[in-house]
């Protein structure tokens, strides 16, 4: 990496030299003096890394030492990990008493006398490699620096600044009046079908933020049935573009749909609609390819519209039925309208001329370029110190060679503390345009180990990880953020994975048709193709492979030899901590080598729908931190229990029932997602057991009858989404009708309720429960409820109550003179949003 990290490597593993584990487990197995020499090398070593991390830029000695001393860190990490696999094996042959014979014969087959030797020998080779790198440092001059552990991000306050905030349209009114104009124009005798504009212009100048502007104007939008959009991105599949539109003309998703049945649900939507399409970033220059594509898209009725963004005037010559709209460079003055607005709070740049004197320099050298513009102006934001405005202005990054665009979004990363341009260079292990949950990236971070401890004991690292994220938003490094209420999604901008990718790329690789090489620092692989991965890769570079910690394959893994190759592959992964399959599969079930995987914290295979079984050997993993499987999966085997690490679970299965002694055993467990489950009629009865949940989302599980009456005993549960679940009546979880309700020790702050027309009334106890900790309560889609119960008026942290789609429920509170409502004035807001009605109060 361009920036070695190397002090918050260091940093991340001094801690865990002194967490509890690593400690108990060096007592019991004689180590403590081992360990005690390594944590006193490496103190000392510590010591001079802030300043040979300045120093490195302009001595190629010092960098070269920071790159030997990494591979020592990243190797010891590998041997706490070890360690910290030891401990968790033993732990679980502590708790989980009788349990089946497999499992106690793999618990009780390690040789104690062999690990410690091992461990031993490990221990002391790195001191040795620690103390000839120390021995080298005092060539270079170092001083030492205490190491910053404070992480100081902006305030919560900030949450809304980001890229959407600002890529608007400033100076962009003639541009969208023009298009505007062309699609809202009828349709006439000999024009071509689907109309194609094409919005052309280099990254950076707003195609995408433009397009999405003209396409939720109210004045276009009047004009079609249907409204759909893709993100095209590099790779032009068929297949792949096909699921995009029809997962938003639909909001589901159809991952497990072949192509046949693809084409055929695309007609079925666009069949005899007037819709409008965005076709955003595509870089497809084979006529051919769009040909294909075409003709499915002309099933839709006369005067359907294609807007199509390219940096390519190839794609739009190959596109386009009307000329191409060229977006130009941004001018000057709006430019600087655009940096002040992302810069100044409001009302305060009056304040500053200095500043604004400064701000017009930095502005001139953006060369025009928005997307420059906006990530400066961000990294500006609140400051008032003239010193840190001149050293954006006096960069050295300016003389880089660039268009303005590379060198500003450069400095911006280099603003960056290192904490957070860690997490975002391993960003660049995915794929383009991918959709980031925010929960899940932070899981991966986490599985790296980039997310330190807070220094407050009730903040999780998810917390923790979730403000990295916001802070990354507010400075405008991910973009089109979206909030789904239970999960938030963000993408970063093509220009930004460029430059992650450029960055990390002495640790990160990526395997494609074109390159096949990794090299032994390797540490993250993303896989686009996976025939010249197991072919060509697998078979050269076999030694390079020990070392790395993730894997994303964002191809299928097709063809009959995939699962032997794939096992293959497993095999060279000593210290895997991530895989991910964004790609279908070609086999049923994972290889039985996956319990080998003992670091792996992090496994994801949503995409897939052939997997229909995990293997026997899942109850190895006890490092497993976060789980997504993929809806092929026909049952969750109990072993799941052994998984005493997991804090995350998006759960779908065919199962009808979850059983008792599975996941209820995981005491872990802070997020639980059960998704797109058809079958699933009752879920564990031993909920209590998830003595740590403190988030679960029930969605799209038609079947699901009731809820485990056990459900009101999480009480460390905060939020609880319940969503599209036709058959389940909630007030199932109530105790007996002639018992009297009892209020239960709760803790939810959010609750949403949506499209449960099963559902008459609303759960009492639940709602009672939270009187000192509800702060949002949502209801929508809920057309059978009739009433508001009289413990909404005693819930006395409720800042936020939504009712939408509850026809019922409306008529019964607007009946007579409206006495349902004063219960509840005390709540700031209330929104009632029905089809007959629009009502929206706040006292």
């Amino acid at each position: 990496m361009a920036d070695a990290f190397t002090s918050e490597i260091a940093k991340s593993l001094l801690g865990k030299l002194g967490s509890f584990s690593v400690q108990e487990f060096c007592l019991a197995w004689g180590l403590e003096a081992d360990v005690a020499r390594l944590e006193k090398r490496l103190s000392a070593i510590t010591a001079v890394l802030s300043d040979a991390e300045q120093k490195q830029s302009k001595n190629d000695r010092i960098r070269f030492w920071l790159n030997d001393l990494r591979e020592v860190l990243y190797d010891a990490e590998d041997v706490l990990d070890e360690i910290e696999c030891e401990t968790l094996r033993r732990q679980v042959v502590k708790t989980t008493g009788s349990t089946s014979r497999k499992v106690r014969r793999f618990f009780s087959s390690s040789n104690k006398i062999a690990f410690r030797s091992r461990m031993g020998h490990k221990i002391k080779s790195i001191i040795e490699r620690l103390a000839d790198i120390s021995s080298l440092k005092s060539d270079f001059n170092l001083s030492e620096q205490t190491i910053d552990c404070s992480h100081v991000l902006h305030g919560e306050t900030e949450m809304n600044r980001s890229f959407e905030s600002f890529s608007g349209l400033i100076g962009r009114d003639n541009d969208k009046e023009r298009i505007i104009n062309l699609l809202a124009a009828p349709s006439k005798v000999g024009d071509a079908h689907p109309f194609v504009l094409p919005i052309v212009g280099m990254g950076g100048l707003g195609k995408t933020s433009l397009a999405k502007s003209v396409c939720d104007a109210e004045n276009v939008k009047s004009h079609f049935e249907l409204k759909m959009e893709a993100c095209v991105s590099d790779d032009f599949s068929l297949k792949q573009v096909m699921q995009k539109i029809i997962e938003s003309a639909t909001e589901k998703r159809c991952a497990d749909l072949n192509e046949g049945k693809l084409i055929q649900n695309l007609e079925d939507i666009m069949k005899g609609k007037k819709y409008l399409l965005l076709l955003d970033d595509v870089w497809n220059e084979e006529a051919q390819k769009w040909l294909l594509l075409q003709t499915l898209l002309s099933k839709g009725a006369d005067g359907s519209k294609i807007i199509v963004t390219t940096r390519s005037r190839r794609v739009a010559e190959i596109m386009g039925t009307v000329a191409a709209h060229n977006l130009s460079l941004l001018g000057q003055e709006d430019c600087l309208s655009l940096f002040y607005k992302c810069a100044f709070k409001e009302g305060q740049k009056e304040l500053y001329p200095n500043l604004v004197g400064i701000g017009k320099e930095i502005v001139a050298k953006c060369k025009q370029v928005p997307l420059a513009v906006i990530n400066l102006g961000t990294q500006l934001y609140g400051k008032i110190d003239e010193t840190e405005w001149k050293s954006v202005r006096d960069s050295e990054k300016w003389e880089e060679e660039g268009d303005g665009i590379l060198p500003a979004l450069k400095i911006s990363y280099q603003r960056l503390p290192t904490h957070l341009k860690r997490c975002f260079l391993y960003c660049s292990v995915f794929p383009k345009d991918y959709i980031f949950p925010d929960l899940e990236l932070v899981q991966f971070w986490m599985a790296q180990g980039l997310i330190l401890q807070s220094s407050n004991p009730n903040e999780k690292l998810e917390d923790v990880g979730l403000r990295y994220v916001r802070e990354l938003i507010s400075r405008c490094f991910f973009q089109g953020y979206v909030d789904f209420n239970y999960v938030a999604g963000f993408k970063m901008h093509d220009l930004m994975h460029d430059l992650a990718s450029s960055l990390a790329q002495n640790e990160f690789s990526i395997i494609s048709s074109q390159n096949h090489q990794i090299s032994k620092t390797t540490r993250h692989l993303s896989v686009l193709d996976t025939d010249s991965f197991f072919h060509q890769t697998l078979p050269k570079f076999a030694n390079n492979f020990h070392q790395v910690r993730s894997i994303v394959f964002d191809d299928s893994i097709v063809g009959p030899p995939c699962k032997p190759d794939f096992e293959k592959c497993l095999m060279e992964f000593k210290h895997l901590r991530s895989l991910e399959l964004l790609g279908d599969s070609g086999f049923e079930a994972f290889p039985e080598r996956m319990g080998t995987l003992k670091h792996l914290r992090y496994l994801d295979f949503r995409n897939n729908t052939k997997i229909k079984r995990l293997p026997k050997s899942i109850f190895k993993l006890q490092s497993l931190q976060i789980l997504v499987t993929g809806d092929g999966l026909e049952e969750l085997p109990k072993d799941v229990r052994h998984m005493i690490s997991l804090r995350f679970l998006y759960l779908i299965t065919q199962q009808k029932r979850l059983p008792e002694g599975g996941i209820g055993c995981l005491e872990c467990l802070q997020t639980l997602f059960i998704a797109q489950c058809e079958n699933l009629e009752n879920l564990c009865e031993d909920m209590q057991g998830l003595k740590s949940l403190r988030k679960l989302v029930i969605d799209e599980c038609d079947s699901l009858i009731s809820l485990p009456r056990s459900i009101k005993c999480l009480t460390t549960l905060e939020e609880l989404f319940i969503i599209d679940c036709e058959q389940l009546d909630l007030m199932t979880i109530k105790e007996e009708k002639e018992e009297k309700i009892q209020p239960l020790p709760l803790s939810l702050r959010i609750v949403l309720f949506a499209n449960l027309p099963a559902t008459l009334a609303l759960p009492e106890q639940l709602l009672q429960g939270s009187a000192e900790s509800l702060q949002t309560f949502i209801i929508k889609r809920c057309p059978n409820i009739r009433e508001i119960p009289d413990c909404i008026g005693n819930l006395k942290k409720l800042q936020n109550l939504e009712i939408s789609d509850c026809p019922s429920l409306r008529k019964r509170c607007r009946r007579g003179t409206g006495e349902d409502w004063p219960k509840i004035k005390h709540i700031p807001k209330i929104k009632v949003d029905n089809d007959d009605s629009d009502e929206e109060t706040s006292d």
